[in-house]
Formats: structure tokens, C-alpha cells, sequence
């Protein structure tokens, strides 16, 4: 998660903040603007809804209101979660041979038909149909 975030706050320098409103912020690059909300957690861009984890955006906008950055992390992302994830003891498969059976599904069976292939072709706008 640092090292992320560390990339993203490397990416979040070159942006200009303005701010709209108490939670509401423009943040601006050379080519576009993008609409951050702090008090929703969304940016118009939105890799912070999918990623739940602030995009460049929204870390541009945390850092110009002076607010810690690891308050709009989602706490999924901490070693607490993640120790949470690995603390149930997981379940080997005891007979693995069983679940593979004779019975297993297979490709179709399919004939070559005899002769040569026909090949069917585009033929382009100049061309002409040949008369025998």
C-alpha cells in the first residue's frame, strides 16, 4: 500500500486545487479538470470508487486541505484487514483423485470434409466476375 501511494502522491504534484465548495474541489492538469468530493469519497475520474484507494486526483485535493491522507484509505488496505483475511485456517482437498472421473467433457468430435477447402473471398470494387 506504500509504495502505491507513494506513486500516486509523485503523480499528484504537477495538479492545481481550487476549491469549490467546504468538501468540493477542482483539480486541474494541463489537458483536464477533474470534480473531487472528500466528504463522498468520488472523483470524476473514478478510480477512487473502483479502487476504493484515492486516485492522484483526490490526494492532490487531501493534500491542499490539509487533511491526513490515510483517513480516506479504506481500511481494507491495513495490515489489520489483512491479518484478518490469512487467520482462518484453510482446508485441503482430501481426495483429489475422486473429483477427476472418466465421465470428464470433451471437445466435440468434428469431420474434415473431403476435398480441397473452398475459400471464399472478398473481392475488391474494380473487380470483375469471370464468365466460363
Amino acid at each position: 500500500m506504500e509504495k502505491s501511494l507513494k506513486e500516486q502522491l509523485d503523480e499528484s504534484h504537477g495538479f492545481r486545487v481550487i476549491a469549490s465548495q467546504e468538501s468540493v474541489y477542482e483539480v486541474r492538469d494541463d489537458e483536464y479538470s477533474y470534480s473531487v468530493n472528500l466528504s463522498t469519497r468520488t472523483c470524476s475520474c473514478v478510480k477512487w470508487q473502483i479502487n476504493f484507494f484515492p486516485c492522484p486526483h483526490a490526494l492532490a485535493a487531501i493534500q491542499d486541505a490539509r487533511l491526513n491522507v490515510y483517513d480516506f484509505i479504506n481500511p481494507y488496505f491495513s495490515v489489520k484487514y489483512f491479518r484478518m483475511c490469512y487467520s482462518f485456517p484453510i482446508q485441503h482437498v482430501s481426495n483429489v483423485e475422486a473429483s477427476f472421473s472418466e465421465d470428464s467433457i470433451l471437445p466435440p468430435i468434428t469431420k474434415r470434409p473431403a476435398g480441397r477447402l473452398k475459400v471464399k473471398r472478398i473481392k475488391f470494387a474494380g473487380e470483375k466476375k469471370l464468365i466460363r
